[in-house]
């Protein structure tokens, strides 16, 4: 898997169909050869005097940092494109020059403690750096996953001087192409309109997506494609990275007018950077790699099964998931103990397995703007307490849930009259409300660990299944009381790692049960957060053509395991006749996640109530298959068609879904890979349903055996 040329100074990492290779450069420097397909053809860099660019004295005019492709690149120190390495030392500048020193190859991989990481791994290369006049140490990981074709990276500083150092940059992945005809797929959007799929021709000069919300946000994800022109969902060749991490990211492309281009991902290097004290380390967030020469389905595979083998819970991943009915849709604060055991007789008959009690059920929160923070049960919604609900709950054959958002606190609140320095917030300055509410100092372990010991108080002997954690505000005013001025700079980062934290000691705490990340939708839809929430709710917008485009764009980065999709009642865009709803539509879309309902169901009538009884039924069918299979988007589709279908591993069974928003469809072709076989499935119009849905528009479904 991972080899050593000792003549050619060339180390290869092997996958089951990739190679990525490098090269010890005059015993200095580490330079990045190839990433591809797997080839044993892998030459030593030319070395060719370029003008004008800085060069190496001891090396000499053939060898320039600002040309040669790196595996690392550092600030001030010869290479003048954008660099992702950047230390302030004790002189006061921040030229960063670290020089090989060694490498090792070792089974497995080291294990994070704070953060998320990709769990197993086959081999592990470790290449130590050192920088003289800092005296830092920076040690640069590799680890291969062979089955999923995939390569994950990170990097720890190791700070040996007696002087304090300022980490102002660690963009600690880096891809460079000495030719890179390449195009640009992100995933943009907004709130209620997460995930949208952009693409474009890489264009002269830097282009990036980053988030600066404190979170991954709505606005952007922290996974991106780099694909050669021409590249459809079936073929092609592509790269793909994704970082594993829930803060403030930036992936940024540089194109020179040369072609060579430069790929880099990391920590957001406007708004975090570190103190690293003498002795100490910093870690950075790791980022999965992987390529496909099979286009982006292919790129999709890898990534979906690497976050199933290696970042989704073990426990949960390939567990039977629940089908659950929430109660915020339907009745939003106004939850009472009499109105939920009518809300689980209704789904008990309906097949429903798990009821949701969503916000509401805790202080004195009877809307938005008080409570967060004051996590204990409202005696006057559940008279005789959490636990003699659950009981009742239970004894009717269904399984509970219930929400919380304990990264965040309102003003009006115990816990803020308390302990108002328990805020994110910036010494001497007002602080912004969004949603009425302000965020947990998640850099205070004092407070983490205060209301961490009041859910596990709150939720002590009550039986749950699920939990549902939201978190629904960006950070602004980001400062903590508790920090001293130098760290202040840390405060976007060390919030994360709070968040991890807290997740830690609350899976910890409740290791049965399956719980949900959720961000205002899908505002925080990460590799990490799936670290501990092995699904995630989408988006708040429930429209279902909104949904199709949202669902589509998630699938190129996270399986369709991770991705919670609810029939609701209601949703974001006001163009919709809620009236005129086809309830089987709205389900056939949520089949591609994992199924729940959002409805009144104690106001259904028998006709809905069998409609839904048989959608769960259905759903059961293809259930297995959304956990486990291989998923292929369809091939050639135009801007008004969606569809998709999932291979089973053992290639015996299949489900497929199309959908054409346009009412004069007639029929279409599409050629389905099952395997060893391929077919060609004929979608007629006689063979679907066409219904009004804003305007008239067409949708097919089958289930079929290969």
């Amino acid at each position: 898997m991972i080899y050593y040329n000792e003549s050619s100074k060339i180390i290869t990492l092997n996958t089951k169909n990739t190679t990525y290779a490098m090269q010890i450069s005059h015993e200095k420097y580490v330079l990045h050869l190839y990433y591809g397909k797997k080839t044993e053809d892998i030459k030593p860099h030319k070395e060719k005097v370029v003008s004008f660019c800085p060069y190496d004295p001891n090396i000499g005019m053939k060898f320039s940092l600002d040309t040669v492709p790196t595996e690392l690149s550092f600030f001030g120190s010869g290479d003048l494109r954008d660099t992702g390495i950047k230390i302030k030392n004790q002189n006061g500048d921040s030229v960063t020059r670290f020089l090989y020193k060694s490498f090792r190859i070792f089974d497995g991989r080291i294990n994070f403690e704070n953060m998320p990481y990709s769990r197993g791994g086959d081999k592990t290369l470790e290449i130590t750096y050192f920088d003289e006049v800092s005296n830092c140490v920076l040690k640069s990981y590799y680890t291969v996953f062979y089955d999923t074709d995939t390569i994950t990276r990170y990097a720890i500083f190791e700070n040996n001087s007696v002087n304090s150092l300022l980490i102002e940059e660690a963009m600690a992945c880096q891809l460079d192409f000495a030719k890179g005809n390449f195009e640009w797929t992100c995933l943009g959007g907004k709130y209620c309109w997460e995930r949208n799929v952009l693409t474009h021709k890489l264009h002269f000069g830097k282009q990036s997506v980053y988030s600066e919300r404190g979170h991954t946000s709505a606005h952007a994800n922290n996974f991106v494609i780099l694909q050669k022109p021409k590249t459809t969902e079936d073929s092609g060749e592509c790269y793909a990275v994704e970082f594993v991490y829930s803060g403030d990211f930036e992936i940024q492309a540089e194109l020179l007018y040369d072609k060579r281009v430069r790929l880099m991902v990391g920590l957001n290097r406007h708004t975090i950077s570190w103190n690293l004290g003498a002795g100490e380390s910093f870690t950075t967030p790791e980022t999965i790699l992987t390529y496909s020469a099979r286009g982006r389905n292919g790129i999709s595979q890898n990534m979906h099964d690497h976050l199933r083998n290696t970042i989704i819970n073990p426990k949960f991943v390939y567990k039977k998931r629940p089908v659950v009915i929430n109660t915020w849709e339907a009745v939003h604060f106004d939850i009472n103990e009499d109105l939920l055991l009518e809300f689980a007789d209704k789904a008990v008959e309906l097949g429903i397995d798990t009821l949701v009690v969503d916000d509401g059920w805790f202080g004195g929160r009877n809307n938005d703007k008080s409570s967060l923070g004051d996590w204990y049960v409202n005696t006057e919604k559940f008279k005789n307490g959490l636990v003699s609900f659950s009981n009742k709950v239970h004894e009717k054959g269904i399984n509970l849930g219930i929400w919380i958002e304990p990264e965040m606190i309102n003003p009006d609140s115990d816990l803020y009259r308390s302990h108002p320095e328990w805020a994110i917030q910036c010494k001497d300055r007002e602080g912004c409300l969004s949603r009425n509410q302000l965020l947990l100092d998640m850099t205070n372990n004092d407070a983490i660990d205060h209301v961490v010991g009041m859910i596990k108080e709150a939720l002590k002997g009550v039986k749950l299944e699920y939990i549902k954690w939201d978190f629904n505000r960006s950070i602004s005013e980001a400062g903590s009381l508790t920090l001293s001025k130098e760290k202040q700079c840390e405060v976007k980062h060390r919030f994360v790692l709070g968040t991890y934290r807290m997740h830690k000691l609350l899976t910890e705490a409740f290791p049965d049960v399956l719980f949900e990340g959720c961000s205002g939708g899908g505002g925080r839809f990460d590799a990490g957060i799936l670290f501990y929430c092995p699904q995630i709710w989408t988006s708040d917008n429930t429209d279902a053509i909104d949904r199709l485009k949202n669902q589509k764009g998630t699938s190129y980065a996270y399986p369709l395991s991770a991705n919670s999709a609810h029939v609701t009642h209601s949703c974001i865009n006001k163009y919709e006749d809620k009236k005129n709803v086809d309830l089987d539509l709205r389900f056939k879309i949520a089949m591609g996640g994992v199924l729940g309902y959002e409805f009144n169901i104690t106001k259904f009538n028998e006709s809905q109530s069998q409609i839904v009884k048989k959608q769960i039924e259905e759903y059961q069918k293809v259930s297995d298959l959304v956990l486990r299979g291989d998923l292929f988007r369809l091939e050639g589709l135009l801007k008004h068609e969606f569809g998709f279908y999932v291979l089973s591993k053992d290639k015996k069974e299949f489900y497929f879904e199309y959908f054409n928003l346009r009412a004069n469809f007639k029929e279409r072709e599409f050629i389905l890979k099952l395997g060893d076989k391929t077919i060609t499935l004929k979608v007629e119009a006689k063979d679907g349903k066409f219904v009004k849905y804003k305007k008239e528009l067409f949708y097919f479904f089958k289930v079929g055996q290969v």
